[in-house]
């Protein structure tokens, strides 16, 4: 069975094109792909699976902000700002 699918929002049935719209906060431009995964859940990592994830994940982390330490603390709050207006525009 397929567990992917993607399709250009102009080819979506009207009620598939309104769940999505709905789902995102806003409407599609008919050139848009659209892609809906489904996924077999899975436990969480526990013991060393989960230290070593977590070890990963700061070290991702800490090399992050390594990139942003010379980047004011009112340009980061701008661009998410700015990033969060571009995927969820403020309805008026």
């Amino acid at each position: 069975m397929e567990n992917v699918s993607i399709n250009l929002a102009r080819d979506l049935p009207a009620s598939a094109r309104s769940a999505v719209e709905n789902l995102l906060g806003r409407s599609l431009r008919d050139d848009e792909e659209v892609s809906i995964m489904a996924l077999n859940p899975h436990p969480a990592p526990s013991g060393e699976a989960r230290r070593a994830s977590a070890e990963r994940l700061r070290g991702a982390l800490d090399q992050l902000a390594l990139k942003a330490q010379d980047v004011a603390d009112g340009e980061v709050d701008d661009a998410v700002d700015e990033a969060m207006d571009h995927i969820r525009p403020r309805r008026t």
